[in-house]
């Protein structure tokens, strides 16, 4: 059986020869066939080119999680190499803390203090938001604040104390980075929890006054 692209030769040669000379119907050959040929020979390419995108596509999908500390450097090294393709299409998702081993997750307490009455208390994310999806993007909030630099991750901080003083009708509040470790496995055949007290551990990350005594204070300590 003929290949297609000979088919059209034939039938191109075929039409033009009822109305072409000799000379014309050889020069319209000649044109028809290089370009078949040049369109199979790019077909042949584009195949090549797309099987080789396939499998780097698949490479660096699977690379990310995979380079997720603890890690070995041939990981870390095929992560480096990915590195930009994922960033620019936003590929480089690290699920570790999903399995098979994960972390401890970070949450963010705050506390103001009430006059006469026991302080005010919260945690962000809270687990009664609704629907799930925001209490997922919270999380991502609370959890990447140690992504950033020093100055940035300072900023951070003091944007989310001074929206939670807002919230409360409070100038002062307190916040700390709370850090929840899973129960393990052991812990939950044995009556664990996974909200056992043990299971969290807070660490004070500071104390801020909004108020405007509190500002002049704050401004007159940067001079010195």
């Amino acid at each position: 059986m003929e290949e297609p692209w000979r088919a059209v030769q034939h039938c191109v040669a075929f039409r033009v020869g009822m109305s072409a000379s000799i000379r014309q119907q050889r020069f319209l050959w000649r044109n028809l066939s290089m370009f078949c040929g040049l369109k199979k020979t790019l077909s042949r390419a584009g195949y090549g080119v797309l099987s080789l995108w396939l499998v780097f596509h698949v490479f660096a999908v699977f690379i990310s999680p995979a380079a997720m500390p603890p890690a070995s450097p041939l990981l870390e090294d095929g992560y480096q190499i990915a590195l930009p393709y994922n960033e620019a299409l936003f590929l480089n998702h690290g699920y570790h803390y999903f399995a098979p081993d994960p972390g401890a997750s970070t949450l963010i307490s705050w506390e103001i203090p009430r006059e006469g009455e026991a302080p005010a208390v919260g945690r962000f994310p809270d687990v009664s938001i609704r629907p799930r999806l925001l209490y997922h993007r919270y999380f991502m909030l609370a959890e990447n604040v140690w992504a950033f630099d020093e100055e940035t991750e300072r900023n951070v901080l003091k944007a989310y104390a001074r929206h939670f003083a807002q919230q409360s009708g409070s100038d002062r509040i307190s916040i700390s980075r709370v850090s929840h470790t899973p129960s393990s496995i052991v812990r939950m055949q044995a009556g664990g929890r996974l909200d056992d007290p043990e299971t969290f551990r807070k660490e004070p990350l500071g104390e801020f006054d909004f108020s405007a005594q509190g500002k002049r204070d704050a401004s007159l300590a940067r001079s010195f």
